[in-house]
Formats: structure tokens, C-alpha cells, sequence
């Protein structure tokens, strides 16, 4: 950890050096000018041309090198929550009004339904970048905007991508090794928090560690050194296979929340169930099932992610049986007896939907303040306020989508979601739609449609969640669109504003793995995209040239997350696998 004391020193010390803008405000302008001043040849294969004076040039790293640093602020930063949304306050576009679609939905408060809700601790979520009080990747796409799984900064010389370590892992039936979305949490523990967790002695002393937590379709919850893949501890087993993404509470708590995505184990039927167990001693804590009675379908597995709000200890979790379970966890953390306990308290939505029967939700929720975006199987978008738990805008994607939305706020009237649909209801003839939206109004900006095969087994479309970029590919979004009517796949970089297709590479194989970025201490960005013939592939991402690729054995259906230069994701061919960026 960067002490407060050197981090500014440091950056005065920077200031100084680099002439220029004298507030990093100004500094932030910069590269963002920067960082769009380019144009693409007429050629296939585009050139890039940087128009950068000395100036920018200098300024630019700057902000790089402040970056950096800031990336690694000590956790008792003021954290940025800003003010609820208020829905009287908003102009819903025509489009998306309430008033266009025929559908109920109840609040289920206590076990109780009633008519009206107004939640006790008002939820407003914090910024993407305050959402973690810890080092690390705590979520899928790693915070409550789901706009990254790269923590940290990459020190890239040469490009290339090297395995260094893999463990093998097991399988339930024909569930085998890793799948979809199947993402890693790596968390860089705080030693007084190692302190109380029960790892093994050796990796309780280790300076620096960073703990690999994955959850696998053998039904186990591993635990690895993101070193060298070691065992931290001993696995959790759940006995039931799990398809989603762990989230290690982002307060620094000693919590870990797992949903499960498949109720059979060979002979052995039980209830679909979502778990959170103590990372003191890997107890189980809590279990919710989802055959729920008030649910309104009957298939009840929870793949989708868990958020947690911070502020109001509120947790957020999706289930597919057609309601979206909200709680006040009431967590008790005592660091001095190694003790936690939770009491949730639970206010859930339940919603029917005009598109069908085929209510749930297996992408994971974003959140922005108080206002919550999902997509379920029948492709019914809908953001609701958490705090009212009622919607507030609504837009039909044409199909089930799996692919999670992603969010980017760029000031407090500019916030857009992106999104992509799978083709599965559209059957034969369907394409996966490409939209953005403004996140308040619920206004559509621009859409792309692509057509795509139908599969019944193997969805083709957007199953993978896009990755935003920042810095020198500030300007665009990474669509990996699987079994175009070109080729087995299309990879897309798209610019944000217009929606126009920047650059395109065609796939050999089709990918459900989300694409992940990651940059170096400049703010060049690099690509990471993995995919069914057990490829991965690392492009330069504001050209789309390909930099290197190796193989990791068999199909990766599972995404990766990656710290500093090293990439951690699993595979069906039952691996977990650690590759570094050198």
C-alpha cells in the first residue's frame, strides 16, 4: 500500500517536473483530447496516426503516471456518493415510458406483499471507482458499473503472453472445469484482515499476497496464490455445480456471495440456492433458496452477480425465477474476536413481463445511484429505484439476454448503458442487437444489428459482457459477438458516440468470455479475448493488431480477471490457469 504521505509528495514532485496544466482537472481534459486525436487510413489493416504536440505529450504522462499511482489509494479516501436520483426530476423518452408495456410488479417487504415501499437507508451507490474499499477485483466486471475486470497497472515490454502456472479442477455429470461467466475475484487482503482468515500459515506471513477465489462447476470454491497457483486454503465445496461469478464484499469484509446454477449432482436433486459463507473460517453463513413461493416461474437459479451497497450494508442479487432479492444485511464484523454475522433483512421486486413466462435474470444488475438496470430472458430491460423498489423506465432488446450491461458516467447528465442481445427467441434469421442508451431518460442513442446463427445448444449473439475503454481508447467499446453469419465470431471496436464500427476481426472460434482491458503505466490499452478452441489472444486495442496468442488446451466459456500483468481464468477442460502480460 502507497502511503498518503509519499503519494503526495510524489505527485507534486511530478507536477513539477512536467510543465503544464498546474490542476489535474486540466490534466484529465488534456488526455482526453489527446487520446481522440487520431484517424483511420482507408486500408484493411488501419494505421494510426497520434497528432500530439510536446506539450500533450508531456501532460499525458503525467496524468498517467498520477493515475497509476492513484490507482492505489489508501481505503479512507472520501468516497464520492452522490445524491439520489429522484424520477419526478427526469424526462422518460416516449420509447421507453412505463405506459408502452402491459406488465406487474409487486415489492415483497418481510415476506409481506405490499403496495408501496420507501426504504429505511437510502441507497445511492457509489462512483465506479469508490465502490471498492479493497485492492483488487471484488465482482464481476469488478464494481456496480460491471466496466472492468483489470485491477492495477500493466508493466508491458515485449506483448507477449506467457502461462506460468495451471491447476486442475473437477466435474459434476457433463458440467467440466469452468463456465459461463465463470470470472475470478483476486483480492490483495490487508494483513490485518489475513490476520483473522483461516490461510494457511505460509500464506498468512507472505508479503504482498494476492488471493485467486473461483468458483467452478465441480462445485468447488477455490482458493489460490495468484503467484504461482498454490492453495491459499482448502476449497469450499457446495456439491452442486456453480456457472456465475463470486463476489468478495467490496467493503473489505470477510464475505463471499455464490449463487448456483445447477440443483443436480449425478442422482442427488436439491434446491437452487444462493450461498454467503464467512472468509474467517469459510462457514456457511447463509442460504437462500430459490424456489421461492412468491416467485412466478419455477426455474430458480441465481448465475447472476452480487452487488453490495456500502453505505447502507444493502445487498442486490438477481434470481431467475423472476425476482430481483434486495437486503439490509446487518453485518456484524469484529476484527478483534475474529467474529462476522449477518441478519438480512430482505425487500425484493417482482415483475412480470409482457415478452412471456420466461421471467429472470442471468446477467448481473448494474447499479448507478439509487437506479438499477437488468435484462431477463425475454428481453425485457427495466431500470428500477431501489429505493421506491418501482420501475422507471423499460425497452424491448428482442431477445434474452445474458451479456451484462455496462455502464459509463461522464458527468451527472451524462450517463449511458450498452448492451447486447443474444439470438435464442428470434430463432433462425436473428441478429444480436448493439444499443446504447442514455441510463436516466432511457432514450436509445444509436444501434447496430448483427446477424447471427441460432443454436438451440450454443447461443450465437452477445453472450459475452463488452468491455468500455479508458484512456487512449477512451473513445470506444468491445462488442464479441459469437456465431456470426461471418465466420464463427466477430470481434468489434466501436466508437461510443456514433455507434460506428471502428475496426472488426473476425473469429476462428466463437466466444461466450468477455473480453477484458488492461493498460500500461502511458494508458495504452491492450485486449484480452479468449474463446471456444481454448485460444487467448492479445490485441492492441486502439488498432485491433494482434500482438500475440497461445493456447490454453480446451474451450474457455468463463472470463477472465487480471492484477497488474497477471491473467487468471479457467477452462471446461477443468484448469484454472495463470498467464502473464510480459
Amino acid at each position: 500500500m502507497i502511503k498518503k504521505g509519499f503519494l503526495y509528495s510524489f505527485i507534486l514532485f511530478i507536477s513539477f517536473v512536467f510543465a503544464g496544466c498546474s490542476i489535474l482537472g486540466d490534466t484529465v481534459d488534456a488526455i482526453k483530447k489527446a487520446s481522440n486525436s487520431f484517424y483511420f487510413n482507408d486500408d484493411v489493416s488501419p494505421t494510426i496516426h497520434y497528432v500530439h504536440s510536446e506539450e500533450d505529450k508531456e501532460q499525458e504522462t503525467k496524468k498517467n503516471v498520477i493515475e497509476s499511482v492513484d490507482r492505489y489509494l489508501d481505503s479512507d479516501k472520501k468516497i464520492n456518493y452522490g445524491s439520489p436520483i429522484h424520477i419526478s426530476n427526469l424526462t422518460i423518452d416516449k420509447n421507453a415510458s412505463l405506459n408502452n408495456f402491459s406488465f406487474k410488479h409487486d415489492i415483497i417487504y418481510l415476506n409481506e406483499t405490499v403496495d408501496e415501499y420507501n426504504r429505511g437507508s437510502t441507497i445511492s451507490f457509489p462512483r465506479a471507482e469508490d465502490y471498492n474499499s479493497i485492492e483488487g477485483i471484488t465482482s464481476f466486471r469488478g464494481n456496480n458499473y460491471r466496466n472492468t475486470a483489470s485491477y492495477g497497472v500493466a508493466d508491458i515490454k515485449s506483448s507477449k503472453l506467457e502461462q506460468v502456472w495451471e491447476v486442475s479442477i473437477g466435474y459434476i455429470d457433463t458440467w467440466t472445469g469452468v463456465g459461463w461467466t465463470g470470472q475470478p475475484a483476486i483480492i490483495k487482503w490487508p494483513d490485518n484482515t489475513k490476520d483473522v482468515m483461516n490461510l494457511q500459515p505460509e500464506k498468512k506471513m507472505k508479503d504482498n499476497l494476492k488471493e485467486v477465489v473461483y468458483a467452478t462447476l465441480d462445485g468447488n470454491i477455490y482458493f489460490l496464490d495468484l503467484d504461482d497457483g498454490s492453495k491459499t486454503r482448502a476449497p469450499i465445496n457446495t456439491g452442486f455445480p456453480i456457472k456465475g461469478s463470486v463476489s468478495v464484499d467490496p467493503r473489505g469484509y470477510p464475505l463471499l456471495y455464490t449463487g448456483q446454477g445447477i440443483n443436480s449432482n449425478a442422482n442427488t436433486q436439491g434446491d437452487f440456492k444462493f450461498r454467503i459463507f464467512s472468509l474467517i473460517d469459510q462457514s456457511l453463513l447463509y442460504e437462500l433458496s430459490g424456489n421461492d413461493p412468491y416467485a412466478y416461474r419455477n426455474w430458480s437459479a441465481f448465475d447472476s452477480n452480487t452487488l453490495v451497497d456500502p453505505r447502507t450494508d444493502t445487498m442486490i442479487q438477481a434470481g431467475e425465477n423472476g425476482i430481483i432479492y434486495t437486503a439490509k444485511l446487518n453485518t456484524e464484523y469484529n476484527e478483534t474476536r475474529k467474529t462476522i454475522s449477518i441478519d438480512p433483512e430482505f425487500s425484493n421486486y417482482r415483475y412480470t413481463s409482457p415478452y412471456g413466462a420466461g421471467l429472470g435474470v442471468e446477467n448481473s444488475p448494474v447499479v448507478y445511484r439509487n437506479f438499477m438496470y437488468f435484462i431477463d430472458n425475454t428481453g425485457f430491460l427495466q431500470c428500477v429505484d431501489l429505493n421506491t423498489l418501482s420501475p422507471v423506465w423499460a425497452y424491448y432488446v428482442n431477445d434474452d439476454t445474458d451479456s451484462t450491461i455496462v455502464l459509463e458516467e461522464l458527468s451527472d447528465n451524462e450517463v449511458y448503458i450498452y448492451t447486447a442481445c443474444e439470438v435464442d427467441l428470434q430463432k433462425d434469421g436473428g441478429s444480436s442487437y448493439i444499443r446504447k442508451f442514455n441510463a436516466l431518460t432511457g432514450r436509445l442513442l444509436w444501434e447496430k444489428s448483427v446477424k447471427c446463427h441460432y443454436d438451440s445448444y450454443v447461443n450465437g449473439g452477445a453472450l459475452a459482457t463488452p468491455a468500455i475503454g479508458e484512456y487512449a481508447v477512451s473513445h470506444l467499446i468491445y462488442f464479441n459477438i459469437a456465431k456470426t453469419t461471418v465466420g464463427y465470431g466477430l470481434l468489434y471496436a466501436i466508437d461510443k458516440n456514433t455507434g460506428d464500427v471502428v475496426w472488426q476481426i473476425p473469429q476462428d472460434f466463437y466466444s461466450w468470455s468477455s473480453p477484458v482491458l488492461v493498460y500500461d503505466e502511458k494508458g495504452n490499452g491492450y485486449l484480452i479475448v479468449c474463446d471456444s478452441g481454448g485460444k487467448m489472444t492479445l490485441y492492441n486495442a486502439l488498432s485491433g493488431k494482434l500482438l500475440d496468442s497461445i493456447s490454453l488446451g480446451s474451450n474457455v466459456e468463463g472470463s477472465p480477471a487480471v492484477y497488474d500483468n497477471m491473467i487468471v481464468v479457467g477452462t471446461r477442460g477443468q484448469k484454472i490457469i495463470g498467464v502473464k502480460i510480459k
